[in-house]
């Protein structure tokens, strides 16, 4: 499916707008670092408001020749509207139970869930969601001080941190 750059290019925007909008909801720096749980997703904002323009501008000069939508043959196939529901279900999941599960149960899940789908492995799907896992929070959790939801890993919150 390819959907013109002209109906893209807006919709980035809108994302980048709202990623900009949570950014200043985020906590602020710590400690005079300058940075705190609002940088990084600030930056990303930025970059998908300038993306989305650019796409739009595309999308304006290419659209009598560009049609808005083409739907490919890859639409009909079983396997990627699987590949398509579980990332989508994905992202609901998270959103849905990431506060009561909390960051490492929810993120586990998610992304053991989605590279299982993707790569028909369990085994190493196991082991790179584990370590996947573990890597972005001790990123973000422990070095960036952005604070994860711990939900039902609260009790043991002092022994997962090494700070």
């Amino acid at each position: 499916m390819k959907v013109s750059d002209l109906i893209m290019g807006p919709v980035i925007v809108g994302i980048g707008i709202i990623a900009l909008v949570a950014a200043t909801m985020q906590p602020k720096p710590f400690f005079g670092t300058g940075y705190g749980g609002g940088f990084f997703p600030s930056v990303i904002g930025y970059a998908l408001v300038v993306a989305g323009l650019l796409l739009t501008l595309n999308g304006w000069r290419e659209r009598a020749i560009q049609p808005l939508l083409v739907i490919g043959n890859w639409a009909r196939s079983p396997r990627h509207i699987a590949n398509a529901a579980v990332v989508l279900a994905s992202l609901g999941f998270y959103i849905f139970f990431s506060t009561y599960l909390g960051f490492i149960i929810a993120s586990f899940l998610v992304v053991f869930a989605n590279l299982l789908q993707f790569t028909r492995a369990p085994g190493r799907s196991l082991v790179v969601a584990v370590l996947t896992i573990l890597v972005v929070k001790v990123s973000f959790q422990d070095l960036l001080l952005v604070p994860l939801p711990w939900g039902l890993l609260e009790p043991y919150a002092g022994a997962l941190s090494w700070r």
